[in-house]
């Protein structure tokens, strides 16, 4: 049931890797110059694309996060706290001749991991994009990927950024991680240890941007298509625009389509997509498997019935805000002449709510408006290596697991007498995980495998599956031929079963 209200509320989740058009922010930022190196340098960069306020904090809100639950939780291993992951998200209006990157652009990066993971939204396809930064270390020239999407949302379930709930017991907000980054190192990319004020602006940040669907989806269904959606979204514009300008709230009587479609659209309420984590504290001795983020999240809320306001000042926050500032003072009645025009030649029919008809009305209103950014990366992923045989636990499973990288443990990469090798020496944590799903939630141990948001089946259907049951077999069989009891593996705690696979020094003698 949750799964469904999720991507009933995010179709992008059903949407390839590439853009299905128009690009990054990510893209649009570097353009078709390297990604800025050191770390230091692209903080500096982004900074100084926005507004700095009074409060001494820098716009680009970072934290650092030495015991984590990313993909990257294990890349600083023996030394988590000297090779903490940096977390970071844009939090500032942006200066005239750049694109907003407010609320739109999220960073994790790891020194040794040699990894940045981008998550930036593209306005032109009304999606947050998933991508990564390779080779990201001295002597290397830095590659810019999109991301499998399917394993990425696999814990960004609500196809936008997370982050945990308060305390942020995992940041430099708990005094215990503070002091022992300041032990460890002296410098972390010259970024400051930021506390309880910074985890708050990013968690704010994400709070804001997981909101980004949700605009989306009452713009395009909520509206409804023909005369009447046009005549909708004109409205929703132009109160956004109101309160943008001016701050003044939409009358309770107004959008009067949406409140009509809203039963028709929703009779069982609009699901509200979860980008909360629970609070974590790292130093608790026993784990509590609600904290993975891989377990599936129920909605953050249902709304009942359509909240207007919320709707349009949601609008408000998307706009261009030194755009806003330069149509401020037009005549309000100009302008709503303007978008009269607008609307008569049909550009309130897109589907979509992007920075276009901000810039048609400008355009309208004889604003000059900054050109835009030049020559854009092409947009690639990484090449997938593809089997001439396909295994049972392939089809499933090598979204996440047939990778360059070590995290998420990557035991279908290679060749296949290695694949077959690395999958025996798995298999233990492989069978643990796989038989997890048929648990009540309450009773697992640790999330299972696969995720079930990556599933788009329901659990009693997917347990019934022929290839459900394939792959248990498959795992069964392995462990009788090491001599293993399948039974007596399920008794052990899921700690300490045998890693998978065993850790190498080097990840490059496993490619």
């Amino acid at each position: 049931m949750f799964a469904a209200a999720l991507y009933a509320t995010n179709p992008a989740q059903a949407q390839d890797d590439l853009p299905p058009a128009g690009h990054s922010r990510f893209d649009q930022l570097n353009g078709n110059a390297p990604v800025p190196y050191p770390f230091s340098r692209l903080v500096k960069k982004i900074n100084a694309q926005m507004q700095h306020d009074r409060s001494g904090i820098p716009p680009l809100k970072i934290t650092l996060i030495p015991l984590g639950r990313s993909l990257q939780r294990n890349a600083g291993a023996p030394d988590f706290f000297r090779f903490p992951r940096v977390v970071a998200a844009a939090d500032g209006n942006t200066i005239p001749g750049f694109e907003p990157l407010k609320d739109r652009l999220f960073l994790g990066f790891h020194e040794k991991g040699q990894v940045i993971e981008v998550i930036s939204y593209n306005d032109t396809a009304g999606r947050f994009e998933f991508q990564v930064v390779r080779d990201y270390a001295t002597g290397k020239t830095p590659q810019v990927f999109y991301a499998r999407r399917s394993l990425c949302l696999a814990c960004h379930q609500n196809a936008a950024p997370m982050f945990a709930r308060p305390l942020w017991d995992e940041t430099p907000a708990n005094p215990e991680i503070a002091r022992r980054l300041r032990a460890a190192r002296n410098d972390f990319y010259g970024l400051k240890l930021g506390g309880t004020d910074v985890a708050y602006f990013i968690d704010t940040a994400t709070d804001r941007a997981n909101l980004f669907s949700v605009w989306q989806t009452l713009w395009r269904d909520g509206c409804g298509v023909g005369a009447a959606g046009d005549a909708c979204r004109h409205e929703a514009f132009a109160a956004a625009l109101d309160y943008a300008t001016a701050g003044t709230l939409p009358a309770a009587d107004s959008l009067s389509t949406l409140s009509r479609n809203w039963a028709k659209q929703w009779p069982h309420g609009l699901a509200i997509p979860n980008n909360d984590l629970p609070n974590r504290d790292p130093f608790f001795p026993l784990a509590d498997p609600a904290h993975d983020p891989l377990r599936l999240r129920p909605p953050k809320a249902v709304w009942t019935t359509p909240d207007l306001t919320a709707f349009v000042v949601g609008l408000a926050g998307m706009l261009d805000t030194t755009l806003v500032e330069r149509l401020r003072k037009a005549d309000p009645a100009r302008r709503a002449a303007a978008l009269g025009r607008l609307h008569a030649r049909g550009a309130f029919a897109r589907q979509t709510f992007d920075a276009t008809l901000l810039r048609a009305l400008a355009a309208e209103l004889g604003v000059v408006l900054t050109p835009p950014p030049g020559p854009l990366p092409t947009a690639r992923t990484e090449p997938v290596l593809v089997r001439a045989a396909a295994r049972l636990t392939y089809t499933r499973c090598a979204v996440c697991h047939d990778t360059t990288l070590d995290h998420p443990p990557n035991f279908l990469h290679g060749p296949a007498e290695m694949v077959e090798s690395q999958i025996d020496r798995c298999a233990e944590r492989m069978y643990f995980r796989v038989n997890q799903t048929a648990l009540p939630e309450a009773a697992r141990q640790v999330a299972p495998m696969p995720p079930p948001s990556a599933l788009n089946l329901d659990t009693q259907t997917w347990l019934a599956s022929a290839e459900f049951q394939a792959i248990r077999s498959d795992l069964t069989a392995r462990l009788k031929r090491q001599g293993r009891d399948p039974q007596a593996v399920l008794s052990q705690p899921y700690a300490q079963l045998p890693l998978c696979p065993p850790a190498t020094p080097d990840p490059e003698a496993r490619r």
